[in-house]
């Protein structure tokens, strides 16, 4: 039995940070982007913003990745050629491919090539956006009950003991 003081409330489990990897050419939007994950009120992400897939592929090389954001065009080429390549180096790792372009051909390629969700450019939101990265991450967006012990009761002083509160 420990004891543990904590600020926030009852029984919520804290998301843990997640690293995402933003490939998107277009300056204006990476900013908009960014500055729709500073106000997610669920997650704490951490955007790391790929110019190129060449860029892209760096960041894959240093960083542990927990999601992909791709914009489905980069100027002259798919960013879905580099959805593949993501898929056979990081298997399972969840990718969300974002575009202007809302036709279902382009939907289609996207589910094709292993996006597991497709979202249009011009209706997002940052609630939709957080609720479709929470979708997609699931469980993976919070801290596992073995690295962090769950917190019951009111903010203050509370005992913690094999899943049962104390005080």
């Amino acid at each position: 039995m420990h004891a543990v003081r904590h600020d926030d409330g009852c029984g919520l489990v804290q998301a843990r940070t997640i690293t995402a990897l933003l490939l998107e050419d277009d300056d204006v939007d990476a900013k908009l982007i960014a500055l729709q994950a500073v106000g997610f009120r669920m997650l704490d992400m951490r955007v790391l913003r790929a110019r190129s897939t060449a860029e892209a592929r760096e960041h894959v090389d240093r960083e542990r990745i927990d999601l992909a954001i791709l914009d489905f065009w980069l100027g002259c080429e798919s960013s879905l050629r580099f959805l593949a390549e993501l898929d056979a180096r990081l298997p399972g790792l969840p990718a969300i491919v974002l575009t202007g372009l809302s036709m279902p051909d382009v939907r289609e390629m996207c589910a094709n090539a292993g996006a597991v969700r497709f979202l249009d450019k011009a209706s997002l939101t940052g609630e939709a956006f957080e609720a479709a990265i929470l979708g997609v991450l699931g469980p993976r967006a919070f801290r596992s009950p073995a690295a962090e012990p769950t917190r019951y009761g009111r903010p203050g002083l509370t005992v913690v003991s094999n899943e049962r509160c104390d005080r």
